[in-house]
């Protein structure tokens, strides 16, 4: 009777779990999905495709001191406070370039190169912080059964961030929609300190507090051994460099196909919303309908190849026929299944992993070397706008070695699903 009552406690303790953390990555995705085309779409218009490159690269030099402060407050505070730590800050970020937006700064390229590179630190950094939290809280099985659940929760914020700005910036203008982010931010931090409390004893083992700036380096620069010592961790790192870079190229073919159609910033914003809204719709079908059958039958050796298997064959598509369409189908696929099936299945790959990797390992793969891997992919754009390509309007030919990228993603993503079955000892998740 008392084994039942226990087995029912945990099944029930489960179940507000993975509400509260489908709540929590709902509110992150929708913070930050309402301002990317504000700021997509205040760079094109101020600045102009020409510059994407550029601006992605300066953002992996500004994303190592964010690891570095990332990893120190993580190995100095508890989880809960953590997100407080964080989410004070973006707020803060929020509330100045609302004022700067409104006190009539827009139009300064300046002003858009900043934004921009705020909001990429944004996303990083709360992206990161949500995937190390719930890894925290949620062992490898329970895992399996929720994470379904949990991504779908961003799906729905990405569908209604855009939404919201798709629909309202032409009507409240995109200064206020800056004052929404901040107000979510204070509602995510509440959300944090309820779920920390809620959870169990033995599932919530924070990182021992360290103190002096040789500790907090030390624990900043752990992460990064910890990834270069293991086979298993730079598979990881490797599938999601390749998944940046394809990505990257397909962004800047997008962009640029955008920019060639719209030339007013707030048609830019409300077209981006609008297309991103219809893209995280689907993403949400994919996850809601196959994203929990395939980690449940499969595990990740499915869930792993299937965006790379597209995106291959889209950046194909655009080399051999460059239409809008084909680009925009492509780009479309990649919102779709890059935030519902490929995010939830390459996080279950952290499960197995102790309690160092989901902070610090992960962290490192995650904020820096993902934007190391987008640099990388913006100086191949800038050297193959300035030597390779026929002209500035010949983008396509970057679907060539989008191609070719993903070809090496699919053989990493095979190594790194056997990885998590010698992990786990699922014979199932083997590729």
């Amino acid at each position: 009777m008392r084994q039942s009552e226990s087995e029912s406690q945990r099944a029930g303790g489960t179940g507000w779990r993975a509400v509260g953390l489908c709540a929590f990555f709902f509110l992150v995705i929708a913070a930050f999905w309402i301002q990317k085309p504000i700021r997509t779409s205040r760079f094109l218009s101020d600045v102009g495709p020409t510059w994407l490159p550029l601006v992605k690269l300066g953002t992996a030099l500004l994303v190592l001191p964010a690891v570095l402060l990332y990893s120190s407050l993580a190995a100095r505070y508890r989880r809960a406070a953590l997100v407080n730590w964080c989410c004070a800050v973006f707020g803060a970020g929020s509330l100045l370039f609302w004022w700067l937006f409104s006190r009539g700064y827009a139009g300064t390229p300046a002003l858009s190169y900043g934004y921009f590179f705020y909001l990429d630190i944004f996303n990083s950094v709360l992206v990161a912080l949500f995937w190390s939290f719930a890894n925290d809280l949620t062992p490898p099985d329970e895992a399996r059964r929720t994470y379904g659940l949990v991504g779908a929760g961003g799906i729905v914020g990405g569908a209604v961030g855009s939404a919201i700005t798709g629909w309202s910036v032409e009507r409240l203008g995109a200064p206020n929609l800056l004052l929404v982010c901040a107000g979510l931010l204070g509602v995510i931090a509440a959300l944090a300190q309820w779920l920390s409390r809620r959870a169990p004893a033995a599932e919530a083992a924070d990182p021992a507090p360290r103190s002096g700036a040789l500790a907090a380096l030390r624990e900043a620069t752990h992460g990064a051994r910890l990834t270069v010592a293991s086979p298993y961790l730079l598979a990881i790192a490797t599938l999601v460099s390749a998944y940046e870079v394809v990505s990257n190229l397909i962004d800047y073919q997008f962009n640029s196909a955008v920019a060639a159609r719209y030339h007013d910033d707030v048609a830019i914003a409300a077209f981006l919303g609008r297309f991103s809204t219809a893209a995280n719709l689907v993403a949400l079908g994919v996850q809601l309908l196959l994203t929990s059958w395939i980690l449940r039958r499969f595990g990740p050796r499915v869930g792993l190849l299937v965006l790379p298997l597209v995106l291959g064959a889209g950046s194909l598509g655009f080399l051999a026929v460059p239409l809008f369409g084909v680009i925009a189908a492509t780009f479309f696929a990649d919102a779709a299944l890059g935030y519902s099936l490929n995010q939830s299945t390459k996080e279950v790959l952290y499960t197995p992993t102790d309690a160092a990797t989901k902070y610090q390992a992960k962290a490192f793969i995650d904020m820096f070397l993902m934007r190391l891997a987008k640099a990388l992919s913006s100086l191949l754009i800038l050297a193959a706008t300035a030597w390779w390509l026929p002209d500035a309007h010949a983008v396509h030919w970057l679907g060539g070695l989008g191609a070719a990228v993903a070809v090496g993603w699919i053989v990493v993503a095979r190594r790194a699903a056997r990885g998590f079955a010698e992990q786990t000892g699922d014979a199932t998740a083997a590729a």
